[in-house]
C-alpha cells in the first residue's frame, strides 16, 4: 500500500467519515485508500485471502534464510503479512531466527507496539528511497499491491533501490493483481466500476495500473536473474466457490467504497453523478461476480534475484 512522496508526519485529512492522507504531489494528489480503521480490517483480511490462495506459503522465492538475516515487507501497511512471518518465526519454528523489518510512507497503519514481535520493527520510509546504510543487507525483499500507487518513474526507482540493499544472491517477491476481473461476462470485465478507477488513477495519478504487464521487463532491466512468475485466481462469489471468495468480495467492496470520497471529489469523471450513483454501481458489480461463476482477480508473484558476485 506504499505511496511516495506523502507528508512524513501522515498527517490526515477528514473527508466525510473516511480518514484520507494528503499526499506532497506537485498538484496535491490524494492517497487513493483511506488511513482508517475500516482500511486496517480491508488489508488484514486481503492479506489473509491471498496467503490462502497462494497456499498459505508467505514465502515463494526461493530463498534460504539464515539466522540474523534481514526481510524487508515494503509497503507493509497493517503489518500483516509482516506479522505473520514473525508467527512462523517466533512459534511455528518454521523459519530462522531473522529479523523483520516494515516500511511505508506513514506509521499510521503501523500496529501497536504491544502487538509486534521482538526483532520486528515498523519504520517510514519509501521503496523509491532507502537508506544508503542498507546497501547489500537484506536477504528478501516482499512488495504486495502497488499498482495502483506508482508511476512508471517510481517503479524504476523502487526496483534500483530493491536491487542496491539486496544482498548478493537476495531476493525480491512482488504479487500484484492484474487490472481486470477474469470472468466469462463482459458485463464484469467491461463494468463502469473499472472504469472509474481507472479515471481516478490515470487521471489524477497518472499510475501505471497494468503493471503485470510491464513488471516482466522493468524487474530484468534493473539486473534480476532467475525471473519467475506463478499465477493465482481470487474467487469473487460466495455462493459458487471456497471461503477466500467472502474474502474477495470485502476486498473489492472496501476497494471501491474507498475510493468514493477521492472520485466524488473529482466530479465523478462524467460516469457517475452522485454517491447514490456510486454504490448503486459497486453494488451491481459485487453483485454479477457473485451471480457469475468463474470470476476471478488474477493475482500474480514475482520472484528474481540478484545475482551472486
Amino acid at each position: 500500500m506504499t505511496f511516495t512522496h506523502i507528508l512524513p508526519q501522515g498527517e490526515p485529512q477528514i473527508e466525510k467519515s473516511r480518514r484520507y492522507y494528503v499526499s506532497t504531489f506537485s498538484n496535491d494528489h490524494k492517497y487513493l485508500l483511506p488511513a482508517d480503521e475500516e482500511e486496517r480490517e480491508r488489508l488484514n483480511n486481503q492479506s489473509q485471502g491471498i496467503i490462502q490462495i497462494f497456499d498459505n506459503k508467505l514465502i515463494w522465492a526461493p530463498v534460504s534464510l539464515k539466522d540474523e538475516d534481514i526481510v524487508l515487507d515494503s509497503g507493509t501497511g497493517s503489518g500483516h503479512w509482516l506479522l505473520s512471518l514473525a508467527k512462523e518465526r517466533d512459534i511455528y519454528n518454521k523459519i530462522p531466527s531473522v529479523y523483520l523489518r516494515g516500511i511505508d510512507i506513514s506509521s499510521r497503519m503501523f500496529p501497536p507496539p504491544s502487538l509486534t514481535p521482538s526483532n520486528t520493527t515498523f519504520s517510514i520510509d519509501s521503496i523509491t528511497s532507502l537508506p544508503m546504510s542498507w546497501s547489500n543487507t537484506i536477504s528478501l525483499i516482499h512488495q504486495r499491491l502497488l499498482m495502483a500507487a506508482l508511476q512508471a518513474p517510481q517503479w524504476h526507482s523502487a526496483l534500483s533501490e530493491m536491487y542496491r540493499v539486496l544482498a548478493p544472491g537476495g531476493w525480491i517477491q512482488l504479487f500484484e493483481g492484474h487490472h481486470l476481473f477474469d470472468s466469462p461476462s463482459e458485463a464484469v470485465t467491461h463494468h463502469k466500476a473499472f472504469q472509474i478507477r481507472d479515471k481516478l488513477c490515470f487521471e489524477t495519478r497518472n499510475v501505471i495500473i497494468d503493471i503485470t504487464k510491464h513488471l516482466p521487463e522493468w524487474i530484468e532491466q534493473a539486473g534480476f536473474v532467475n525471473l519467475k512468475i506463478e499465477k493465482r485466481g481470487m474467487p469473487m462469489g460466495a455462493s459458487w466457490a471456497d471461503e477466500s471468495s467472502v474474502v474477495g468480495a470485502k476486498a473489492v467492496n472496501g476497494f471501491w467504497n474507498g475510493i468514493k470520497g477521492p472520485v466524488m471529489k473529482e466530479g465523478g469523471f462524467g460516469i457517475v453523478s452522485s454517491e447514490e450513483e456510486y454504490d448503486t454501481i459497486v453494488r451491481d458489480i459485487l453483485r454479477l461476480c457473485e451471480e457469475t461463476p468463474g470470476t476471478y482477480w488474477p493475482i500474480l508473484v514475482f520472484t528474481a534475484q540478484k545475482p551472486e558476485i
